[in-house]
């Protein structure tokens, strides 16, 4: 068995002639040709791009005067209903979205920490899905919500519920 010092010793010499052996200067010209094509969109290198976090608000809009009438419903992208919220719903809630009755979805307001209950359901004159019941009063009046505000949902999957939020105001 090697003692400590013996090991030690061999890592020594192994670094000495890894250095004798390496050329500095092409290492640094390799890292040069590297960066530089990398920088010109060779493809063939690393994002330099930093994100810390995605972005948790998929669904967001902004508000149009038809979000804020009297009619209380908030219009949806069908893609946007079909991509973000139906697969969270599950299927029979999925499917009762679809029908005229549409299904019933819990809104937890985050800036007024505030339980709220919406219908959504398939808008039958254009297709589109919209969330009706007390759109108007729970989140327009209530939040003095205006034309050019962002909003944002987020699908809670630990309380089964929406979160929603004012993400900028006009």
């Amino acid at each position: 068995m090697n003692s400590p010092t013996d090991d030690q010793e061999r890592g020594v010499q192994f670094a000495a002639k890894r250095r004798k052996h390496t050329n500095p200067e092409a290492s640094r010209a390799s890292r040069r040709r590297f960066c530089s094509s990398k920088n010109e969109g060779g493809g063939g290198g690393v994002s330099t791009t930093l994100k810390l976090y995605e972005d948790p608000w998929k669904i967001k809009k902004i508000l149009t005067e038809s979000d804020l009438g009297i009619s209380s419903r908030l219009l949806l992208a069908t893609d946007l209903v079909r991509s973000q919220i139906l697969p969270m719903l599950g299927l029979d809630h999925a499917i009762a979205a679809d029908s005229d009755e549409g299904t019933s979805v819990r809104v937890w307001d985050l800036d007024s920490k505030s339980m709220h209950h919406l219908v959504l359901k398939r808008w039958p004159s254009s297709k589109s899905y919209v969330f009706i019941g007390k759109w108007n009063q729970d989140f327009v009046r209530r939040r003095e919500l205006k034309k050019g505000d962002e909003i944002g949902f987020q699908w809670d999957p630990y309380n089964s519920f929406f979160n929603f939020c004012v993400l900028k105001r006009a």
